[in-house]
Order: structure tokens, then C-alpha cells, then sequence
């Protein structure tokens, strides 16, 4: 009995400081989801457990402990960083910045954001001058793992697609060029690329203030039946006259750029088959992939030329 009572005395003796730990542990969690803002005023007993999907966890480290990983196979040119660089201006930097700390804190997921960062910030990664902090996603995995996730994150294949119908239906209710589309893009998806956003109705009122008394003069009578306008006082004639013509040229430039960009955005055309096995083997014959839906017409084009250049070589 002296003996079971002993046994007890010194397990219970062992759990004691695991108990307070955890209870330690449960204060600190609690203690960082208010400071956060995440978890209100409920306390850790309110979460359900955590899925076992989430490997990774929150740390904040500084830019200048983090490395680009040297072999990224993504790229972006130069009009694309601008427009994410005018995303993260709006929106902050929205989205997790995964880092693998078993090689050195190796950037995994976000090097065209951080890239802009680093720009926004005026940090230098040589001397590491102007550091600043950046809250991440850690996670601790060996280096073909790490690789393999720089792959994945990033692949087309395992990422959703457009549902046309509902971004045609989405657009005219944001600002597209905040979210990173182009005239043409809207064009593509059957929306006005005129349209007014939410971020500019004033400049598209403006625009359409500016070019419509031009393009109604010229097509319902070239001569005005309006008085002439007087010169304003103290100005001479002539120094009139040449800030009129020059306001006329200004209308006419944006009238034929406004005219230009529709021409441009309706430079597109639609190739259609009798059935869906026509359209793959059209694909097939091109060597493109079976779910293209898109095809750039210069490339079309060059194509089409490459094998009537085959063929001339073949019959010589």
C-alpha cells in the first residue's frame, strides 16, 4: 500500500511542472490571439483542435534573416511587378510569405512581393540598410521539399481558374486596374474596357466631357452655328488663339488615342468547330495543350509560318 501511495505521489510530483506549462503555454496563445486581434475575448478552451494540415507557424524575422532561394524558377518582367507593386500600395501586403528555417530561413512563397517590398521599403540587401520586419508563415523541411513546395505553390495546375460569366459580372463593381487587369484583358471577357470603375468615374466623366463635343461637331456639321467666343480681357488675339488651337489638338490627340485603344481592344476573333474532338485535334496538330482556350494571333501566325517554311524545305 506504502508502496502503490509512493508510486502515485512521485507521478503526480512528475506531471505537475507538464501541467503548469501547458498552462503557461494556454496563457501565452491566449495572450497573443488578443494582441493579434484574432481571438476576440474567446480564450483557447473556444477553438476546436487545430487541423493537422497546418505545419507551419507565425514568427515575425527581420528582411535581412531571410535569403531569396537561388534556384526560384519564377520570373516576372517589369509591367507586371508595376502592377503588383500598385496591389500592394492599396491593399498592404495581404497573403502569407512562407520561409523554411532548415535552410536558413530560404524564402519558399512570395519572392515577387517581397521583391516589391524591398522596393517600397528602400532596402538594400547587400549592407541590409533600411531592415525592416515581416511577419511570415515558418515551416522546417528538408531542402528537396522545400524545392518541391517552390514548384507547387506556384503551379497553374494545382490553382483554380476564371469563371468568366461571374468576373464579367464582378468587374464593373471594382477598380480593374487595382486588381492587375488591362483594357485588353476586359475586352477578352467580353467587358467595356470604357466602362466607369469605382476608382475613377470622375475621370472617365471628365474624358467623355472632353471628346464628345469633337466627335458630335464632326459628324453632324463641320461648321458651328455657335457665336464666335470674345477674347478675354487684357489677352491679346493672337496668344488666344494659340491656347485654343492647342486645346483643340489636345481633344483631338485623346480622341484618336481613345479611338486607337478600342481599335486595339477589338483586335481579337473567334475560331469555332463543329465539336469538341475537331478542337482537340486542332490543338494536337498545333502541339498546343488540350485545355488552351486563349491563342495569341502573332503566334498563331508564326506557326503556321514555320511550317509552310518546312514544307518549302521538304520540296526543294
Amino acid at each position: 500500500m506504502r508502496l502503490a501511495t509512493a508510486c502515485i505521489h512521485y507521478i503526480l510530483q512528475k506531471l505537475k511542472p507538464m501541467a503548469k506549462k501547458e498552462k503557461q503555454e494556454e496563457k501565452a496563445l491566449e495572450a497573443e490571439l488578443k494582441k493579434s486581434g484574432m481571438g476576440g475575448e474567446r480564450t483557447v478552451n473556444d477553438f476546436a483542435q487545430l487541423s493537422k494540415y497546418f505545419c507551419s507557424e507565425q514568427a515575425q524575422l527581420n528582411r535581412s534573416e531571410i535569403r531569396f532561394a537561388d534556384y526560384n524558377p519564377r520570373i516576372i518582367d517589369d509591367e507586371h511587378l508595376k502592377t503588383l507593386k500598385r496591389g500592394i500600395r492599396k491593399y498592404g501586403l495581404v497573403g502569407g510569405i512562407v520561409v523554411n528555417k532548415q535552410t536558413g530561413n530560404t524564402l519558399v512563397s512570395g519572392h515577387q512581393r517581397l521583391t516589391v517590398m524591398d522596393e517600397l521599403q528602400k532596402y538594400n540587401p547587400d549592407t541590409h540598410e533600411n531592415d525592416y520586419s515581416i511577419r511570415c508563415d515558418l515551416i522546417d523541411v528538408d531542402e528537396k521539399t522545400e524545392k518541391e513546395l517552390v514548384i507547387f505553390l506556384n503551379n497553374p495546375n494545382a490553382q483554380g481558374k476564371w469563371d468568366y460569366d461571374r468576373l464579367r459580372e464582378l468587374m464593373p463593381t471594382v477598380d480593374y486596374k487595382d486588381v492587375g487587369f488591362t483594357d485588353a484583358d476586359l475586352s477578352m471577357i467580353g467587358v467595356d474596357f470604357a466602362m466607369p470603375t469605382v476608382g475613377d468615374p470622375e475621370a472617365a466623366a471628365a474624358i467623355t466631357q472632353m471628346i464628345m463635343p469633337d466627335i458630335m461637331q464632326t459628324a453632324v456639321s463641320p461648321v458651328s452655328s455657335a457665336p464666335a467666343p470674345q477674347v478675354p480681357a487684357g489677352e491679346s488675339p493672337a496668344s488666344y488663339e494659340e491656347k485654343k488651337q492647342h486645346m483643340k489638338d489636345v481633344k483631338e490627340q485623346v480622341r484618336e488615342q481613345a479611338i486607337q485603344r478600342a481599335q486595339d481592344n477589338a483586335a481579337y476573333l473567334m475560331l469555332s468547330f463543329d465539336n469538341f474532338a475537331n478542337m482537340q485535334d486542332f490543338l494536337a496538330w498545333l502541339d498546343l495543350p488540350a485545355d488552351t482556350q486563349i491563342i495569341k494571333g502573332e503566334e498563331l501566325a508564326t506557326m503556321f509560318q514555320d511550317m509552310d517554311d518546312g514544307d518549302d524545305y521538304e520540296n526543294e
